[in-house]
């Protein structure tokens, strides 16, 4: 069995959000933090006895993952999101590791053989401890990032879009809360529409955006995960821009709920 040679995962912008919600733990950045988790890669170091010859693992050698103890008697899987965050725990440039996806981390954390409570990620740099009823959570609510994945309004066959009288308090308190810290934002709309096939209104979010941004996709699913920090489980929303000729018609005349 051969050394793999992987190139080593880009995880900026997990580090990125990491230090974000250590600095404001709120639940848009703990949901933005855990959205890109559940799609990385981390490293994980690894021994190997007997060690391998000429970058060759013998068939009948025993790799074993390496986990770090806390005060409190907890056993932690060591995950790594980059090399350089690996160097700073060990310097030796003969280690050997394995690159794995969040779900293969988090079948061996649930493996009960294991003995593991959760794993740390990079505990030299943002230690960050994911633990083991965190992992079997998103185990029974299935995959999270169904729920904050926008969806994509089908403007052919609706009943066209109409102004919501009294949109819902906590949703409007979300938006307003995640919609002033973002700059390219001037205005946003709760408008709704039947579906069709339908008979219950779909609430719409029609975003009125600046020239500048990260694209649209990114700014939608930043709005997207706030809403759901608050909508109920099985509602969806409908996001929309402001250029769209339909939202800019719909819009005419109607108060916007959120305006810089």
């Amino acid at each position: 069995m051969e050394k793999t040679q992987t190139p080593a995962p880009d995880n900026s912008e997990l580090v990125k959000l990491a230090d974000r919600m250590k600095r404001e733990p709120t639940k848009e950045n703990r949901l933005f933090f855990i959205q890109k988790l559940l799609g990385s890669s981390l490293i994980l170091p690894v021994m190997v006895i007997p060690e391998p010859v000429n970058n060759t693992i013998p068939a009948d050698a025993t790799v074993s993952f390496i986990s770090m103890k806390t005060s409190t008697g907890l056993n932690y899987l060591t995950a790594f999101t980059s090399m350089e965050e690996m160097n700073k725990w060990n310097k030796n440039p003969n280690k050997l590791y394995f690159i794995r996806r969040y779900n293969s981390i988090k079948r061996l954390i649930l493996e009960e053989s294991k003995g593991y409570d959760g794993f740390v990620i990079d505990p030299c740099g943002c230690n960050i401890a994911v633990k083991k009823d965190f992992l079997q959570g998103v185990e029974r609510i299935g995959d999270p990032t169904m729920i904050i994945r926008p969806e994509r309004v089908e403007t052919q066959g609706n009943m066209g879009l109409m102004a919501v009288k009294d949109p819902p308090a906590p949703l409007v308190e979300a938006l307003r809360d995640y919609m002033k810290d973002v700059s390219c934002i001037r205005s946003a709309y709760i408008m709704q529409t039947i579906r069709k096939g339908d008979d219950k209104a779909t609430l719409i979010i029609i975003v009125d955006f600046r020239s500048e941004g990260r694209g649209l996709k990114e700014e939608f699913d930043g709005i997207a995960a706030a809403a759901h920090t608050v909508i109920k489980k099985g509602e969806s929303i409908g996001l929309m821009p402001a250029f769209d000729k339909i939202a800019r018609e719909s819009i005419k005349g109607v108060e916007p709920f959120y305006k810089k």
